[in-house]
């Protein structure tokens, strides 16, 4: 069985770069959870790995824009993650001329929704309909949690004291792995037929919880 996942993209296109300072508290916290978490893990979701890590360091600085020196390597990454769609030119684009915050809020949000929508209808690596199974909606969920703990990352570095940023990086890693475990289970080979059989499952399973979960109500 043949699948496509980040890490083999990335490996042809390995630019990812960082510009940490040293001495930095938080960036040295970024350094080790990155390092330790693709030595432990070796994910295939690669390029989220690095979008989520190097998103996070960048509340180590008091700057408004994001680092220039990383601002290719950033974009490259969405490219990956947001493929078949060629998004890569509009995150270079924007995320030099917007203030890091409004980059997130105006570009990287709404593109992002919109290639997650498109993939749900016509695939990521040409399976179109259903691309993940049952587990393209969890897969999605996981995304979303995953980049809420990650938009926290503000809070927590300038506004809480030190000895919650451990805390913090353990709740980041454990949503990596979560999403990276899901995201495997997407990359399966499967026949349309298997995937709308799956999905239907899904459906049914979501739909006994929340009938379960009402009777309580």
């Amino acid at each position: 069985m043949t699948t496509t996942d980040d890490s083999k993209i990335d490996s042809k296109n390995n630019n990812r770069r960082w510009d940490l300072i040293p001495g930095n508290k938080w960036h040295k916290m970024v350094e080790t959870e990155y390092n330790d978490y693709n030595k432990l893990i070796i994910p295939r979701a690669a390029a989220v790995t690095y979008l989520i890590y190097s998103g996070v360091s960048y509340n180590g600085t008091d700057d408004l824009y994001y680092k220039e020196s990383m601002c290719d390597s950033y974009a490259n990454a969405f490219q990956v993650h947001q493929r078949p769609y060629k998004t890569g030119d509009i995150h270079k684009k924007w995320i030099r001329k917007l203030p890091y915050f409004w980059y997130l809020w105006l570009v990287a949000l709404p593109v992002d929704i919109y290639v997650h929508t498109a993939q749900f209808f016509f695939g990521e690596r040409g399976e179109d309909f259903l691309e993940g199974g049952g587990f393209f909606i969890p897969y999605m969920c996981s995304h979303w949690t995953l980049l809420s703990a990650s938009l926290v990352a503000p809070c927590v570095c300038n506004q809480l004291p030190e000895y919650t940023w451990n805390p913090y990086f353990r709740l980041l890693r454990y949503n990596l792995i979560v999403h990276e475990y899901i995201y495997r289970m997407t990359l399966r080979k499967m026949s349309l037929s298997y995937r709308l059989y799956e999905f239907g499952l899904f459906v049914l399973f979501s739909y006994m919880v929340y009938d379960y979960t009402m009777a309580f109500f």
